[in-house]
């Protein structure tokens, strides 16, 4: 690999996430009640909290449209992710690269040796807790609606992750609940 790895927003990949937020806060309304009887009285409130959870995902969506900047960056200074912070964390301050599989969808998982030096400047960072509770490392980085993809961005990991060792790492070896180390 030469290079840096660079994914950014994927226009058409977030007009999908957009149609779908949108289609979920139509079926919120409709569950509400609000165009017409409330398909179960009773339920409303499921409604309601879905038109409010989906149209704020889709007014977030609809913003990353329009930002044609680098979200991730993968390179020898280590890695960047704009969802996270402005700051670029460099590999001697991580100590594992994991791997978290929900369904079919994988995330990148950083633990890092000082988390407090590193600290999330974005939205995204108000989630860390949860994120911390399911996935056990300090920032889990999403490729979702990216223009590239996780096999990518693993493998740029593992260069440039790999290039920082001597001598070579071993092979990775598969865990427990869907985590690779690196």
């Amino acid at each position: 690999m030469t290079g840096v790895f660079v994914a950014r927003n994927s226009r058409w990949r977030l007009l999908l996430l957009l149609l779908g937020g949108v289609a979920f806060v139509v079926l919120g309304i409709w569950l509400a009640g609000i165009a017409r009887q409330p398909l179960k009285p009773g339920v409303e409130w499921i409604g309601w909290l879905s038109v409010l959870f989906f149209g704020a995902c889709s007014i977030l969506i609809f913003t990353r449209l329009f930002d044609n900047r680098d979200q991730i960056r993968i390179s020898s200074s280590g890695l960047y992710y704009r969802q996270w912070s402005e700051q670029t964390i460099p590999w001697e301050e991580m100590v594992e690269i994991s791997v978290w599989q929900f369904r079919r969808q994988r995330f990148i998982v950083l633990s890092l040796v000082r988390p407090d030096q590193y600290p999330s400047t974005k939205f995204t960072g108000k989630m860390a807790g949860a994120n911390r509770m399911l996935t056990g490392g300090d920032i889990t980085v999403n490729l979702t609606g990216l223009d590239r993809g996780f096999d990518e961005a693993w493998a740029a990991i593992e260069y440039y992750r790999g290039a920082r060792r001597r001598p070579a790492s071993p092979p990775l070896a598969l865990e427990s609940f869907g985590r690779r180390r690196v």
